[in-house]
C-alpha cells in the first residue's frame, strides 16, 4: 500500500485502530491520549498517555512508515527522541521487538498494519492524498459555557496564573535582587521554547552586578556584546545575516578585554530557527538596553514605564513607552531585526508585571500595584502561539473571539492547559473548573 507518513498521523490522531492493541513484544496497549502534534523538531506527538500492560505511561510518540526509518532518519543519534515511549509503524521490517533510543533504552514498537479499524478503507480514500491537520477536539467543560461564563472563568484562572508567577519570582527574589531577576527573566524569554535554559545560563554566568562592575571599569558596549556572545559559545554559531567582519571584531575584543576569561559549554538548539529568532540576534536586540542600564539600575529603568500623572493613566501611552524602550536603534541590526512588539508584550505579561507587583507589595505602593493589575487585566490579546492554537480547538467560534480580546483570557486558557489538558485530566478539569466558575 502506497501512502505518505502524514497519512499515518491521521490514523494515529483519529485512532482508527482497534480498542486493544498489541506491541511487537506482546504487551497489551490502550491509548488514553494520542498526544499533541509536534510541528517542531523531535517526535511527531508530544505528551501522549498510554496504558501498557496495565501501567500508565506518559511521553512522546514517533510515527514512521517502517521500523527502519528510525535508523535512516538518524533518530537513534538524536537526544530529542529519548522521551519516546512508543514507536508506531505501519510495517515492522526490523529484526527485534524494540527500537533503541540514543540513550540506550528500549522503545515498544506498535505495528498497525494488521490492527486498523474497519473504517480504514474509507479513511484511505479521504486522507491519503491530503496534508495532515489535527482532528477537531471536543471539551465537556467549554461545551457547557456561553461566552460570558467563559470570560468569567478565564479571568479568575488568569489571575491565579499571574499570582503563581509572582510566587515563583518572589521565591527567586530571596537569592537575587530585582535587577538580576529582570535580567534572568528577560534572557530566558528571549530563548523562546528551544533555548530558554541556554539563554538563562548567560544571565547566570554573567551576573548583572558583575556587568555593573565591568561598566565602572570602563567596559564598552561593544565589549559587552563580545562577552555575551563569546563566553556563551554563540560566536561560533552566528547566523548568516551577521557579517564575518563583526564576528572577527567581537572575537578580537573578547581576547583583549580583561573582564571575563571563561567560556561556557552551552548546547544551543539552532535547528530550523529563523534568523530573527536566533539567540545571537536576540542578544544584539537587548544589548544596548542592558548596557544603558548598567549606569543606574535595570529594574528602575523599567519601573519608569509606570510613571504617569495620578488618575491619568493611558494604556496606549504605556505601550508606546514600552516599545520605545526595547526597540532602540542598533549599530549591528537593521530595523527589520528589532525586537518585535509581540515578544515585548510577552515579556511584559510574564516578567515585568509580576516583578512590578512584588516590588509594589514590598514597598507598600498600593497605587503602583493597582496600576500593574489593571494593565494585566486589560492588556490586549497576544497573537496565538502553538499552545493557544491547540486549545482553541476546544472552543466555539464565539469563545475564540473572547479569548483573543485580552491577554488575561489567554493566560487563563494556558492555566487550564498546564493544569489539566497537558496531563489529560478531563474529568477533574470539568468538575473543578466548572464548580469554580459557578
Amino acid at each position: 500500500m502506497q501512502f505518505s507518513e502524514e497519512f499515518l498521523y491521521h490514523i494515529w490522531d483519529a485512532q482508527h485502530l482497534k480498542n486493544i492493541l498489541t506491541t511487537k513484544s506482546g504487551k497489551k496497549l490502550v491509548v488514553k491520549f494520542t498526544g499533541r502534534w509536534n510541528t517542531d523538531s523531535g517526535a511527531d506527538f508530544k505528551d501522549a498517555i498510554i496504558e501498557l500492560s496495565g501501567k500508565i505511561l506518559k511521553g512522546d510518540i514517533e510515527i514512521d512508515l517502517t521500523t527502519y526509518n528510525w535508523k535512516s532518519h538518524s533518530h537513534y543519534e538524536n537526544p530529542e527522541f529519548n522521551n519516546v515511549l512508543l514507536h508506531v509503524v505501519y510495517d515492522d521490517n526490523g529484526k527485534y521487538p524494540f527500537t533503541i533510543s540514543e540513550d540506550g533504552h528500549k522503545i515498544e514498537i506498535l505495528e498497525i498494519k494488521r490492527q486498523l479499524d474497519k473504517d480504514i478503507n474509507k479513511l484511505i480514500k479521504h486522507y491519503s492524498g491530503e496534508p495532515y491537520s489535527e482532528k477537531d477536539k471536543t471539551c465537556k467543560l467549554f461545551n457547557k459555557m456561553n461566552s460570558e461564563e467563559t470570560k468569567q472563568l478565564l479571568i479568575k484562572l488568569g489571575m491565579m496564573r499571574f499570582e503563581k508567577k509572582i510566587i515563583r519570582f518572589n521565591a527567586e527574589h530571596f537569592f537575587s535582587d530585582f535587577d538580576q531577576l529582570l535580567y534572568m527573566g528577560l534572557m530566558e524569554a528571549l530563548g523562546y521554547s528551544k533555548n530558554k535554559y541556554q539563554m538563562l545560563q548567560i544571565a547566570l554566568n554573567n551576573h548583572f552586578k558583575e556587568l555593573k562592575q565591568f561598566y565602572n571599569k570602563n567596559m564598552t558596549n561593544d565589549q559587552l556584546v563580545a562577552i555575551l556572545l563569546c563566553s556563551s559559545g554563540l560566536i561560533n554559531h552566528l547566523p548568516s545575516t551577521i557579517s564575518n567582519d563583526y564576528k572577527k571584531k567581537w572575537q578580537k575584543l573578547y581576547q583583549n578585554q580583561k573582564f571575563v576569561n571563561q567560556s561556557s559549554d552551552i548546547k544551543w538548539k539552532l535547528f530550523r530557527i529563523r534568523p530573527v529568532n536566533h539567540p545571537a540576534i536576540r542578544i544584539l536586540q537587548v544589548a544596548d538596553l542592558l548596557y544603558d542600564s548598567l549606569e543606574t539600575s535595570f529594574f528602575y529603568n523599567i519601573l519608569k514605564l509606570f510613571s504617569f500623572p495620578t488618575d491619568n493613566f493611558s494604556l496606549n501611552n504605556f505601550k508606546k513607552k514600552l516599545y520605545s524602550l526595547f526597540q532602540t536603534d542598533n549599530n549591528y541590526l537593521s530595523d527589520f531585526y528589532k525586537l518585535g512588539k509581540t515578544r515585548i508584550d510577552t515579556i511584559l505579561i510574564n516578567i515585568i508585571l509580576p516583578l512590578a507587583v512584588i516590588y509594589a507589595r514590598e514597598k507598600k505602593y498600593k497605587q503602583l500595584e493597582d496600576v500593574v493589575i489593571s494593565i494585566y487585566q486589560n492588556y490586549p490579546g497576544l497573537p496565538p502561539n502553538y499552545l493557544t492554537q491547540y486549545m482553541e480547538k476546544f472552543l466555539s467560534e464565539e469563545q475564540k473571539k473572547v479569548i483573543r480580546r485580552r491577554a488575561i483570557y489567554q493566560q487563563g486558557l494556558l492555566k487550564i492547559y498546564y493544569g489539566n489538558c497537558q496531563h489529560h485530566y478531563c474529568e477533574d478539569c470539568e468538575k473543578n473548573n466548572y464548580i469554580f466558575q459557578k
